[in-house]
């Protein structure tokens, strides 16, 4: 964990629950407008400290004792307030039973509660660790609190441990003792994006937005989410002058964030020899084989209970317990042992169930399967077998399969020469080489699928990883498909895109030219458009004017028009010609490039000197009430 206070609200999540990461593989922010509806089931601890009884796990690295801490100094202010009492204690050092009846239910502050009549609030920290020097741990707990069954109503238990050692037998117990309604299970919920803004401010990295774009760009979002690994691109960002390294692939940066999640970081593990009998490196090819089971069985999570309950889609943890790996050349045996001191490492957690242990994010495992192949040597018609459907007449990959594909390609060449044949698009989820005849022939096969109609990118999902294509011969390869009429309208958008992407300024007059001419799809017109706003100069903008002018009938919904407007306000257009121009938008209901040009890009860029046109325009328009074409805009410029 960091050492740094970050002062992160953090988020708990019912073990029954959902935690979504949709917002760009952050977590949704509970506090934004629509996050709430997004992870309904997320709480902060407020919410859920006044119940008697509560568990707060965590998997290692996601912060959980650092927020349980700052938790706990609150409340105590606020017990000690009301009259109660506190009895908090870390019980990682106790190595007896007998010792740690006298410190817990033998104490002063205990015995005075059960002769008193106030509330006493006992915060049990650590319970993993002690569960290692005390295997009967679980049951004593549950004897003992037993023994106090007339007195409960007046006990508050709080519990703070690690997800993948929670004991069942504690669950259940402490459910008939407290009753189900009485008994919280929580688990701690990721970082959101703005947590990792902070932190990256914080640890005094000026541009914590183009931190940010950088993890995006270099798809670690996962190893950023946590606090563990985000302490670890932090740091490497830092070494190397705002940026991460520039000749690490991102197989290699995964590599080491999820070499990070498997060593033991606990202070107080490492200092009583409590870290476990692997290595890391070895903890890593154990998780790796978990990983290429899971993903290549199609398996959701681990069973660590009875093999007679294990479900469909669980994976039991006997059946990984065969043979051996290797690490350095030395051969480690996999043991049910070995297997349980993996799960409860940063790559893991909870499943819902007791007995379910699943992947804490699923790139994670998408990685490390792959990183297994490679590993292994496997040859490659075992790992086509592995990745490409057996039914499809094209033999293409098996979509649930793409990422792991995409891994394997990213480290293994002969890997990417097959997928390029027939999924190309998959590629644009890797590293791509920097070898210009490589990304000539990826984007040259990618094309052709469009051609062809064995590709659609429906949602522009492959957009904004074009920029992987860019070589020294792209405007050569891509003007066929602007300016060929006879090109699939799917294909020459995908060029296009591909030219906005990796700002291919040469095409830049095509582009106009094509954006201009009426004869055209309106569909690929407005692309070329967008794609001036973002590689056009200054001629190539004005050349757009004339479609803020005119009115287009094909232009339905003023995409056409949004585009051309963004492209030459304000350079290139003065204040007067912008309000002649501006018309109602034909859909009322569509939020397309002239909506939002509307209401976010124009008046942003008006000068003072502009705003008695701006209101005298304002006024013509007349009585404006709800629904008025133009009434957030009128509000923004007053």
């Amino acid at each position: 964990m960091p050492s740094q206070d970050y002062k992160w609200k953090r988020f708990w999540c019912p073990r029954s629950g959902r935690i979504n990461l949709a917002d760009g593989g952050y977590l949704c922010d509970p506090e934004e407008k629509w996050g709430k509806i997004y992870n309904p089931d997320l709480v902060t601890f407020d919410a859920i400290s006044a119940l008697p009884c509560l568990a707060l796990l965590g998997e290692p690295g996601i912060g959980k004792s650092h927020t349980i801490e700052a938790e706990k100094n609150e409340i105590i202010k606020e017990i000690q307030k009301q009259g109660g009492q506190v009895l908090p204690l870390d019980i990682r050092s106790y190595g007896s039973e007998d010792r740690l009846v006298r410190r817990l239910f033998d104490s002063p502050e205990f015995t005075q509660w059960t002769e008193g009549t106030y509330q006493l609030h006992i915060f049990l920290d650590s319970l993993d660790e002690c569960l290692l020097r005390i295997d009967t741990l679980a049951t004593l707990l549950v004897d003992e609190f037993k023994r106090y069954q007339n007195h409960i109503q007046r006990l508050h238990l709080r519990i703070a441990c690690r997800t993948a050692v929670w004991q069942p037998v504690l669950e259940e117990g402490l459910k008939q003792i407290w009753g189900k309604d009485n008994v919280g299970i929580y688990e701690l919920a990721p970082l959101r994006r703005v947590d990792v803004s902070k932190a990256a401010k914080i640890e005094g990295i000026d541009n914590s937005e183009a931190f940010l774009e950088e993890i995006n760009r270099k798809n670690v979002v996962p190893l950023a989410i946590k606090p563990i690994t985000l302490e670890f691109l932090i740091k490497t960002y830092r070494s190397y002058d705002g940026k991460f390294p520039l000749n690490q692939r991102l197989h290699e940066l995964y590599l080491e964030g999820c070499l990070w999640l498997c060593e033991e970081r606990n202070k107080s593990r490492i200092s009583s020899k409590l870290k476990g009998k692997l290595k890391r490196q070895e903890r890593l090819m154990l998780t790796a084989r978990i990983a290429a089971i899971t993903i290549f069985g199609n398996k959701f999570a681990i069973w660590t209970g009875i093999q007679s309950d294990v479900p469909d889609d669980d994976v039991f943890i006997e059946k990984i317990c065969q043979g051996t790996e290797t690490v350095d050349g030395r051969e480690f045996e996999i043991s049910e042992e070995a297997v349980e001191e993996v799960l409860d490492t940063g790559l893991f957690s909870s499943r819902g169930e007791l007995s379910r242990m699943g992947w804490a994010h699923q790139t994670y495992a998408e990685f490390l399967a792959a990183w297994y192949l490679v590993q292994h040597e496997t040859p490659l018609n075992e790992v086509i077998k592995l990745i490409v459907s057996p039914e499809d007449p094209e033999h293409k990959l098996i979509p649930q399969l793409h990422e792991t594909a995409a891994w394997l390609a990213s480290m293994r060449t002969d890997v990417l020469q097959e997928i390029m044949k027939t999924d190309p698009d998959v590629l644009l989820r890797s590293d791509i080489p920097t070898d210009a005849n490589l990304r000539a022939a990826i984007v040259d096969n990618l094309l052709k699928q469009y051609e062809q109609g064995k590709l659609f990118d429906s949602y522009r999902e492959n957009y904004p990883r074009y920029e992987k294509f860019k070589h020294s011969g792209l405007a050569v390869q891509l003007l066929p498909y602007i300016q060929n009429l006879s090109k699939p309208i799917d294909a020459r958008n995908a060029a296009i895109d591909i030219a906005e992407a990796c700002k291919v300024d040469e095409l830049q007059q095509e582009l106009v030219n094509l954006g201009l001419d009426s004869s055209q799809s309106i569909y690929l017109r407005v692309s070329a458009a967008k794609a001036i706003c973002t590689v056009g100069n200054v001629s190539a903008r004005l050349q757009l004017k004339s479609l803020t002018c005119e009115q287009l009938l094909e232009d339905e919904d003023d995409r056409l028009k949004g585009y051309a407007l963004r492209a030459i306000w304000s350079d290139h257009l003065t204040v007067e010609e912008l309000f002649n121009v501006l018309t109602p938008p034909k859909k009322t209901n569509f939020t397309g490039s002239y909506q939002i040009f509307l209401d976010l890009e124009l008046v942003p860029k008006l000068k003072p000197s502009d705003l008695l046109i701006a209101l005298n325009w304002v006024k013509k328009q007349g009585v404006r009430c709800f629904g008025h074409s133009f009434e957030r805009l009128a509000d923004t410029i007053f």
